[in-house]
Protein backbone atom coordinates (compact mmCIF):
# COMPACT_ATOMS: atom_id res chain seq x y z
CA UNK A 1 0.00 0.00 0.00
CA UNK A 2 3.17 2.24 0.62
CA UNK A 3 4.76 1.87 -2.54
CA UNK A 4 0.84 2.11 -4.30
CA UNK A 5 0.57 5.37 -2.98
CA UNK A 6 3.89 6.71 -3.11
CA UNK A 7 3.92 7.69 0.45
CA UNK A 8 6.74 7.90 2.55
CA UNK A 9 7.31 5.70 6.00
CA UNK A 10 6.00 8.56 8.31
CA UNK A 11 2.68 9.07 6.28
CA UNK A 12 1.29 5.68 5.64
CA UNK A 13 1.67 5.27 9.02
CA UNK A 14 -0.53 8.24 9.92
CA UNK A 15 -2.86 7.58 7.38
CA UNK A 16 -3.40 3.63 8.88
CA UNK A 17 -3.87 5.26 12.28
CA UNK A 18 -6.93 7.52 11.35
CA UNK A 19 -8.75 4.65 9.36
CA UNK A 20 -10.91 1.98 11.76
CA UNK A 21 -11.33 -0.06 8.81
CA UNK A 22 -7.84 -0.58 7.81
CA UNK A 23 -6.66 -1.40 11.57
CA UNK A 24 -10.10 -3.83 12.10
CA UNK A 25 -8.94 -5.70 8.65
CA UNK A 26 -5.30 -5.95 9.85
CA UNK A 27 -6.37 -7.11 13.37
CA UNK A 28 -4.32 -4.52 15.10
CA UNK A 29 -5.65 -1.75 17.75
CA UNK A 30 -2.62 0.53 17.83
CA UNK A 31 0.16 0.76 14.73
CA UNK A 32 3.56 0.38 15.18
CA UNK A 33 5.87 3.69 14.85
CA UNK A 34 7.06 4.32 11.49
CA UNK A 35 10.62 3.17 12.15
CA UNK A 36 8.99 -0.47 12.27
CA UNK A 37 8.02 -0.86 9.03
CA UNK A 38 11.11 0.79 8.05
CA UNK A 39 13.66 -2.02 9.10
CA UNK A 40 11.21 -4.53 7.89
CA UNK A 41 11.17 -3.62 4.39
CA UNK A 42 14.88 -2.94 4.65
CA UNK A 43 15.01 -6.89 6.17
CA UNK A 44 12.51 -8.13 3.96
CA UNK A 45 14.36 -10.54 0.98
CA UNK A 46 14.13 -9.57 -2.71
CA UNK A 47 13.19 -12.98 -2.71
CA UNK A 48 10.12 -13.50 -1.02
CA UNK A 49 8.54 -10.53 -2.62
CA UNK A 50 9.51 -12.24 -5.82
CA UNK A 51 7.63 -15.46 -4.78
CA UNK A 52 4.65 -13.27 -3.46
CA UNK A 53 4.64 -11.72 -6.77
CA UNK A 54 4.71 -14.81 -8.81
CA UNK A 55 2.02 -16.42 -6.99
CA UNK A 56 -0.04 -13.15 -7.65
CA UNK A 57 0.69 -14.06 -11.72
CA UNK A 58 -0.06 -17.21 -11.49
CA UNK A 59 -3.48 -17.13 -9.96
CA UNK A 60 -4.40 -14.67 -12.45
CA UNK A 61 -4.86 -15.32 -16.30
CA UNK A 62 -3.19 -12.78 -18.04
CA UNK A 63 -2.94 -11.15 -21.76
CA UNK A 64 -1.14 -8.49 -21.75
CA UNK A 65 -1.72 -7.04 -24.97
CA UNK A 66 0.01 -3.48 -23.90
CA UNK A 67 2.86 -3.52 -21.44
CA UNK A 68 4.99 -0.18 -19.70
CA UNK A 69 8.43 -0.44 -19.40
CA UNK A 70 8.78 2.18 -15.85
CA UNK A 71 12.00 2.87 -13.56
CA UNK A 72 11.68 4.89 -10.27
CA UNK A 73 14.15 5.63 -7.66
CA UNK A 74 13.47 5.84 -3.98
CA UNK A 75 15.45 5.61 -0.58
CA UNK A 76 14.94 3.91 2.36
CA UNK A 77 16.91 7.08 5.30
CA UNK A 78 14.89 8.72 7.67
CA UNK A 79 15.49 12.17 6.19
CA UNK A 80 12.54 13.79 5.37
CA UNK A 81 11.70 14.74 1.51
CA UNK A 82 10.95 18.85 2.48
CA UNK A 83 14.18 18.60 4.74
CA UNK A 84 16.26 17.12 2.22
CA UNK A 85 15.72 19.94 0.23
CA UNK A 86 15.51 22.78 2.04
CA UNK A 87 19.24 21.42 3.33
CA UNK A 88 20.16 20.73 -0.01
CA UNK A 89 21.15 17.27 0.90
CA UNK A 90 22.06 15.60 -2.12
CA UNK A 91 21.76 11.55 -2.21
CA UNK A 92 24.75 10.11 -4.43
CA UNK A 93 23.19 6.92 -3.96
CA UNK A 94 19.68 5.20 -4.16
CA UNK A 95 17.46 1.94 -4.82
CA UNK A 96 16.18 2.20 -8.68
CA UNK A 97 13.17 -0.12 -8.98
CA UNK A 98 12.03 -1.18 -12.75
CA UNK A 99 9.30 -2.44 -13.32
CA UNK A 100 7.49 -4.04 -16.85
CA UNK A 101 3.62 -3.53 -15.95
CA UNK A 102 0.68 -4.84 -17.81
CA UNK A 103 -1.65 -1.65 -18.44
CA UNK A 104 -4.66 -3.10 -18.32
CA UNK A 105 -5.03 -5.09 -15.32
CA UNK A 106 -1.44 -3.39 -13.39
CA UNK A 107 -0.29 -6.49 -11.87
CA UNK A 108 3.77 -6.29 -12.22
CA UNK A 109 4.83 -9.00 -14.64
CA UNK A 110 8.65 -8.44 -14.06
CA UNK A 111 10.80 -6.53 -11.93
CA UNK A 112 14.40 -5.49 -10.97
CA UNK A 113 16.00 -3.77 -8.59
CA UNK A 114 19.51 -1.92 -8.60
CA UNK A 115 22.09 0.45 -6.77
CA UNK A 116 21.74 3.90 -8.41
CA UNK A 117 22.34 6.03 -10.48
CA UNK A 118 22.27 3.59 -13.19
CA UNK A 119 20.42 4.22 -16.59
CA UNK A 120 17.45 2.34 -17.53
CA UNK A 121 18.47 1.02 -20.66
CA UNK A 122 20.55 -2.04 -18.72
CA UNK A 123 17.39 -3.18 -16.89
CA UNK A 124 15.43 -3.04 -20.32
CA UNK A 125 16.34 -6.10 -22.61
CA UNK A 126 16.67 -8.77 -19.57
CA UNK A 127 13.20 -7.40 -18.80
CA UNK A 128 11.70 -7.72 -22.27
CA UNK A 129 13.02 -10.95 -22.81
CA UNK A 130 11.73 -12.71 -19.42
CA UNK A 131 7.94 -10.83 -20.81
CA UNK A 132 8.33 -12.02 -24.30
CA UNK A 133 5.48 -14.97 -22.90
CA UNK A 134 3.29 -12.66 -22.58
CA UNK A 135 3.65 -12.21 -26.69
CA UNK A 136 2.48 -8.33 -26.11
CA UNK A 137 1.50 -6.40 -29.21
CA UNK A 138 2.53 -3.00 -27.69
CA UNK A 139 5.32 -1.90 -25.61
CA UNK A 140 5.29 1.30 -24.60
CA UNK A 141 7.87 3.32 -22.51
CA UNK A 142 9.06 7.18 -22.09
CA UNK A 143 12.45 8.75 -24.17
CA UNK A 144 14.68 7.10 -21.52
CA UNK A 145 14.11 3.52 -23.32
CA UNK A 146 14.91 5.41 -26.88
CA UNK A 147 17.41 3.14 -27.95
CA UNK A 148 17.83 1.08 -31.31
CA UNK A 149 19.41 -1.74 -29.71
CA UNK A 150 15.44 -1.78 -26.98
CA UNK A 151 13.86 -0.87 -30.07
CA UNK A 152 15.20 -3.97 -32.25
CA UNK A 153 14.41 -6.45 -29.24
CA UNK A 154 10.12 -5.62 -28.84
CA UNK A 155 10.23 -5.78 -32.78
CA UNK A 156 12.93 -8.84 -33.67
CA UNK A 157 12.43 -11.09 -30.36
CA UNK A 158 9.10 -9.51 -29.33
CA UNK A 159 7.34 -9.34 -32.64
CA UNK A 160 5.64 -6.24 -30.99
CA UNK A 161 5.43 -3.03 -31.54
CA UNK A 162 7.73 -0.65 -29.78
CA UNK A 163 5.67 2.77 -29.00
CA UNK A 164 8.51 5.08 -27.33
CA UNK A 165 8.66 9.05 -27.85
CA UNK A 166 11.84 9.95 -29.36
CA UNK A 167 14.46 11.72 -27.40
CA UNK A 168 15.17 13.83 -30.42
CA UNK A 169 14.53 13.34 -34.80
CA UNK A 170 16.42 10.15 -35.37
CA UNK A 171 19.14 10.59 -37.92
CA UNK A 172 20.05 6.93 -38.21
CA UNK A 173 18.78 3.67 -36.47
CA UNK A 174 16.56 1.43 -38.81
CA UNK A 175 13.81 1.56 -36.14
CA UNK A 176 14.30 4.76 -34.92
CA UNK A 177 13.60 5.95 -38.18
CA UNK A 178 10.70 4.41 -38.43
CA UNK A 179 9.14 5.74 -35.16
CA UNK A 180 7.12 7.91 -36.30
CA UNK A 181 5.64 6.24 -38.78
CA UNK A 182 3.97 3.29 -36.13
CA UNK A 183 4.07 5.25 -33.20
CA UNK A 184 -0.02 5.55 -32.10
CA UNK A 185 -0.52 8.19 -29.63
CA UNK A 186 -3.92 6.80 -28.14
CA UNK A 187 -1.62 3.86 -27.18
CA UNK A 188 1.09 5.12 -26.02
CA UNK A 189 -1.19 8.17 -24.08
CA UNK A 190 -2.34 4.77 -22.09
CA UNK A 191 1.10 4.58 -20.05
CA UNK A 192 0.12 8.23 -18.77
CA UNK A 193 -3.48 6.65 -17.96
CA UNK A 194 -1.87 4.46 -15.18
CA UNK A 195 0.49 6.67 -14.16
CA UNK A 196 -2.65 9.11 -13.61
CA UNK A 197 -4.20 6.29 -12.08
CA UNK A 198 -1.84 5.69 -9.21
CA UNK A 199 -1.76 9.64 -8.67
CA UNK A 200 -5.22 9.86 -8.05
CA UNK A 201 -5.07 6.81 -5.29
CA UNK A 202 -2.81 9.11 -3.36
CA UNK A 203 -5.47 11.02 -2.84
CA UNK A 204 -8.46 8.76 -2.20
CA UNK A 205 -8.35 4.86 -1.81
CA UNK A 206 -11.12 2.88 -1.98
CA UNK A 207 -10.51 -0.18 0.54
CA UNK A 208 -12.22 -3.47 0.52
CA UNK A 209 -11.81 -7.30 1.25
CA UNK A 210 -10.16 -9.11 -1.76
Amino acid sequence: MKIYTKSTYREIIDFIDVSDVIKKYLRIKKVPHFTTIQKFFKRLPSKQIREINQLILTLNDIKADIIALDGSGFTNDYADKYYAKIRQKERKSYIKNHLTIDVKTRLILYYQTSRGPKYDTQFAKPALRQIKKYKPDYIVADKAYDTEPIRKCINEELKAFDQISLKNRAKKGQYRLKSPTIFRNKIYTKRNNYRKHIFNNKKKIQWHKP
